[in-house]
């Protein structure tokens, strides 16, 4: 059952792009569940394809606007190419309202499941590269739905340094980060040290308390992952 009767030049409009060959665009939005035994082509190819392309955009734009740790890198890429993002980035665009479903999946609310809206993306990403031939022109369209403030922003407010920290220390010291305000006033920053047992680790400075803690452990993971964990023997750092 196809979404509410919608031309497909909007969603085009959106994504700024237009296809030469607006079957490839259908068969990207088909999720296999539309087929119900039927012929015809789904978007699973294509969501194959999209996958490679999209994680190929992250690590090229990572690589080339942020001279980070590989660690950074890596946890970034995880990030950005999450079921998560890429559900919430496809709602950006309004794909759910493109998208072809079987009755029984309509039924079940598949149209707002992040399983189908990734996917979906990942397929619409695949399109648009075997459609124009190109990876610089598919890099020109995804720039466009990842590399804006809220793309970015929730990408990176889906980090917790906080909580990957915390996990750090249980699993491989058995205590937790400490987190010690050093400087604080009305109208200055935070600034805070994060302690493991009981040294300072890294600093972090912020407008409140909560995302100075953010930022210091953040440096701190980033330094641990930079460095050699062959020391495990009770020794933090």
């Amino acid at each position: 059952m196809p979404a509410p009767e919608r031309d497909l030049s909007e969603l085009e409009k959106r994504i700024r792009y237009s296809f030469q060959n607006p079957e490839i665009l259908r068969t990207a939005l088909r999720h296999k569940s539309a087929l119900e035994g039927k012929a015809g082509a789904c978007n699973d190819r294509l969501e194959w394809l999209g996958d490679a392309v999209i994680g190929l955009f992250i690590a090229d734009y990572l690589f080339q606007n942020y001279d980070r740790p590989r660690s950074w890198l890596s946890l970034m890429k995880a990030k950005w190419a999450s079921e998560e993002c890429l559900a919430y980035l496809a709602r950006k665009i309004g794909l759910e309202q493109f998208i072809e479903l079987g009755r029984g999946e309509e039924r079940s609310g598949g149209r707002e499941k992040d399983s189908i809206l990734s996917s979906a993306f990942e397929a619409l990403a695949g399109a648009i590269f075997v459609d124009s031939l190109s990876y610089e022109r598919t890099r020109e369209v995804l720039s466009e739905i990842f590399c804006n403030e809220e793309g970015v922003e929730f990408a990176f407010l889906s980090v917790n340094y906080k909580g990957l920290l915390q996990r750090w220390c249980l699993q491989y010291f058995s205590c937790l980060p400490e987190y010690e305000i050093v400087t604080a006033g009305d109208n200055s920053s935070y600034q805070v040290v994060v302690k493991i047992q009981g040294r300072v680790v890294a600093r972090g400075e912020g407008k409140s308390k909560k995302r100075a803690e953010q930022e210091a452990a953040r440096r701190a993971w980033e330094r641990i992952m930079g460095e050699s964990r062959s020391s495990r023997d009770g020794q933090c750092i």
